[in-house]
């Protein structure tokens, strides 16, 4: 991305794609505008609506990428042939961390033939290539997350998250009244990205609206205003 302290990400400026069983929202991608190919570690948030019923891609394979599922709304069904364990659903709020290391095979399904799945897909670049593959997952407790900031993905298992190979720890927030937001990085010198799921968040003068993003180089702190009826993710991830 250019290098600017700043930078604001509205949401028409991503990339919507209908796949019929599934419409999208792309925030980060090749041949988008430079300044949304990545930030830093960060390289997809794709958000979601899948019918009720939808099968996914069916069964397709990744290799050296850290994949991140955040359920908003509905049900998730994973499934992963090879391996029964990591076969199973996730509700909302619930999120599933994937390291595809040397390769794996796997699919994505809404697990309701009644209700659409709203999810959140977010890929990281691993800290390195060929790492064993691995499945995590954690559904959080609402009075963890409501009017604040909680760990959700972390690269140390903080707040007994699941854990991504990368630098790079994901919070949640679900405001439901004004509410002021205070986050500093775990180190100086840090990048901290805020994407708006629903609702308005206030962050430097700047007021951000559902599927707006905002990036933050070599950030301190940031406070930031969470109006009622806001979900949000803030990113904070170190430089590779």
């Amino acid at each position: 991305m250019t290098q600017h302290q700043a930078v604001f990400l509205p949401a028409n400026s991503r990339k919507f794609k209908d796949f019929g069983f599934m419409k999208a929202y792309l925030s980060f991608k090749p041949d988008l505008a430079e300044e949304r190919h990545s930030f830093g570690p960060l390289i997809t948030i794709d958000d979601a609506i899948l019918k009720p019923g939808a099968k996914g891609f069916g069964l397709h394979s990744h290799k050296d990428v850290e994949v991140v599922t955040f359920v908003v709304q509905g049900e998730v069904k994973h499934i992963d042939p090879k391996n029964a364990a990591h076969t199973g659903t996730l509700t909302a709020k619930g999120i599933q961390v994937i390291t595809a290391g040397t390769g794996i095979e796997h699919n994505e399904e809404n697990n309701s033939t009644d209700d659409e799945l709203h999810a959140l897909q977010i890929w990281f670049k691993p800290r390195e290539h060929a790492i064993t593959p691995s499945y995590a997952k954690k559904t959080l407790i609402a009075s963890e997350y409501t009017n604040q900031l909680t760990c959700i993905l972390s690269p140390n298992g903080e707040n007994d998250s699941p854990v991504v190979q990368q630098d790079a720890f994901i919070y949640y927030c679900l405001s439901n009244t004004n509410k002021t937001l205070s986050y500093k990085p775990h180190e100086e010198s840090r990048s901290v990205f805020i994407y708006v799921i629903e609702g308005q968040v206030i962050v430097n003068d700047k007021t951000l609206t559902k599927g707006d993003g905002y990036g933050l180089l070599e950030c301190k702190n940031i406070d930031m205003n969470s109006l009622p009826d806001t979900e949000l993710l803030l990113f904070d991830m170190g430089k590779n």
